[in-house]
C-alpha cells in the first residue's frame, strides 16, 4: 500500500477545480453562522451587518458605536464544549485484538501530536457543529520513487489520519452504490517566505481510487489558472475516506444538530445589542429647556450659576428614560438564555415515546439520546479509519481493533425522564429559572452551561 509521485501537469480549460459543488453551497449558510458564533465576540463584530442589521436612517458612525458595545453571550459555544466533553470522562480505548503497531499509531494519530482520545474529541465536536465531518487515511509519499518496506520503516513512514472538516470538502462524485469516484478537498499550507516571513498558500487536493493530485495557483491573482503541482498513485483501489454524520440529510450532506440553538444565539446577540444601547440612552439624561433668557454668551450650566426664565412657561429639567423597556429587554435575554440551555440539554434526553421509566432499560435510554447516537457514529468511523490504516500497513483486516468511548456518558432511564419533565416544565413556565437551574445542577448535568 504505497504512494508514488508523478510529474506536474498544467490544468485544462475545464471547470475550476476549486469551485464548490451545489450540495456544498446548500450547506454553507448554516456553517457561516456557526463559524462566526464559534469565533466569539470578535468574529460577530467583524461580520457586522450580516448578523446585526443597521436600523433605518441609523448613521454608520452610530451603528459602529452600537456594534462596539455589543458582547456575545456564547450559549452555542458552551453547549458544544459541554456536550463534546461528556463522552471523554474516560480515555478512548481500543479492543483487545488490536495489533501493537495500531496501538502505537494511536499515540500520535495525525502526526501532529493528537492521540486517539484528543483526536476523537475534535472529530465529535466538528460533527456537532457542522452535522457531518470526515476522516482521510493518508500515507507519506515515497522518497525517490519506490521504497522497500525496510526503507519505509527506517524513516518512520506509516499511515496517519487527517481530519477533514465538512467545510473543506468542496466537491465529490459518487458511482453506483455510493462508491466514491472523486473528492476535492480545500487545504491551506503555510510556507516559509525569506528568512523570517511566512506565506499562506491555498491548494486543492483531488482524490480518486488509486490516484491523487494537488492543485495550486501560480500567483495570487484572481484570474490565475489552477495548475497541478503534484500527483501520484496509490495501491488502494478506493479512496481511504470515512464520513461521520450527526444530522444526515443525504450522501455526504447533513444539517447541524445544534442549528436551532445557533439561531437562538443570534437572536440573543441582536437583543443584547438593543439592551446595551437602551441602557446607554437611559444612563445619559437629556437636558430640556423652555423660554429661558439667553444672553450674548449663551446659557451657562453648572454650580453657582443663575439661569433666568421668561414667563410662567419657562422650564429647565433633565428628561430621563422611564425604564420600562429596560426591564422588558432584560427579561427577553433571560428567556433566550433559558431556551438555549434547554436546547443544549435536549441532546442528552432519550426519546422513547409513551413508555414509563420502569419499562425502559438503562442501556436503551442511553442509546436513544442524540448525543449517544453521535458517539456510536464516532466510534464506528474511527474503527473504519483504523481498518484502512491497517490495510495501508498490510495487516489483517481484524487487526485494527474497535474504538470505544465512555459508555457511561449518557443518562439512565430515571435521569432521562426527570430531565425531560424539567425541560417541559420550564418551557411551559410551570417552574421558574432558579428552580430549573438548581435541579439541573443537583443532577450534575450541564452545570457549566446553566
Amino acid at each position: 500500500m504505497r504512494q508514488r509521485a508523478n510529474s506536474p501537469a498544467v490544468a485544462s480549460s475545464e471547470a475550476d477545480v476549486a469551485t464548490p459543488c451545489s450540495a456544498w453551497h446548500a450547506m454553507a449558510p448554516d456553517w457561516e453562522l456557526i463559524g462566526d458564533l464559534q469565533g466569539g465576540t470578535r468574529a460577530m463584530r467583524a461580520a457586522g451587518e450580516r448578523w446585526l442589521p443597521r436600523e433605518p436612517r441609523e448613521s454608520l458612525e452610530a451603528y459602529r458605536i452600537r456594534l462596539s458595545r455589543t458582547v456575545l453571550f456564547n450559549g452555542f459555544g458552551r453547549a458544544v464544549q459541554t456536550l463534546s466533553g461528556k463522552p471523554f470522562a474516560k480515555p478512548a480505548s481500543l479492543g483487545d485484538g488490536a495489533d501493537p503497531r495500531i496501538r502505537a499509531l494511536c499515540r500520535d494519530l495525525d502526526l501532529g501530536g493528537r492521540d486517539l482520545t484528543t483526536f476523537a474529541r475534535d472529530v465529535l465536536r466538528a460533527a456537532l457543529t457542522d452535522g457531518v465531518t470526515h476522516l482521510l487515511v493518508d500515507y507519506p509519499e515515497a522518497r525517490d520513487g519506490v521504497e522497500t518496506l525496510h526503507d519505509e520503516r527506517r524513516r518512520g513512514a506509516r499511515p496517519y489520519c487527517v481530519h477533514v472538516p465538512a467545510r473543506d470538502l468542496i466537491g465529490w462524485r459518487a458511482g453506483d452504490g455510493g462508491t466514491l469516484e472523486r473528492l476535492r478537498i480545500r487545504e491551506t499550507v503555510v510556507e516559509r517566505d525569506g528568512a523570517w516571513g511566512e506565506r499562506v498558500v491555498p491548494q486543492v487536493r483531488v482524490l480518486e481510487p488509486g490516484r491523487w493530485t494537488v492543485w495550486r495557483k501560480p500567483d495570487s491573482s484572481e484570474d490565475a489558472p489552477w495548475r497541478q503541482v503534484a500527483g501520484g498513485e496509490t495501491s488502494l483501489d478506493r479512496i481511504p475516506f470515512v464520513s461521520i454524520y450527526a444530522g444526515r440529510t443525504g450522501f455526504l450532506t447533513a444539517r447541524p444538530p445544534l442549528m436551532d440553538l445557533a439561531w437562538l444565539n443570534l437572536a440573543h446577540w441582536q437583543s443584547s445589542s438593543d439592551q446595551r444601547h437602551i441602557l446607554h440612552v437611559a444612563r445619559v439624561p437629556i437636558l430640556f429647556a423652555r423660554n429661558l433668557k439667553v444672553g450674548e454668551d449663551g446659557v451657562e450650566i453648572g454650580p453657582n450659576r443663575l439661569i433666568l426664565g421668561d414667563g410662567d412657561a419657562a422650564d429647565l429639567r433633565y428628561v430621563e428614560h422611564s425604564g420600562a423597556a429596560i426591564a422588558a429587554g432584560r427579561q427577553d435575554l433571560v428567556d433566550l438564555e433559558d431556551r438555549m440551555a434547554v436546547m443544549g440539554l435536549d441532546l442528552l434526553v432519550g426519546r422513547t415515546g409513551g413508555a414509563t421509566a420502569t419499562e425502559r432499560a438503562i442501556d436503551a435510554a442511553r442509546a436513544d439520546s442524540a448525543l449517544a447516537g453521535l458517539v456510536r457514529e464516532v466510534e464506528e468511523g474511527l474503527t473504519r479509519a483504523l481498518g484502512l490504516a491497517a490495510e495501508w500497513m498490510d495487516l489483517p483486516p481484524d487487526s485494527a481493533g474497535r474504538v470505544t468511548l465512555d459508555p457511561d456518558m449518557g443518562l439512565d432511564a430515571r435521569e432521562a425522564q426527570e430531565v425531560d419533565l424539567l425541560l417541559r416544565a420550564r418551557i411551559a413556565g410551570e417552574i421558574d429559572r432558579p428552580t430549573f437551574l438548581a435541579e439541573i445542577r443537583r443532577r450534575g448535568i450541564l452545570a457549566d452551561l446553566a
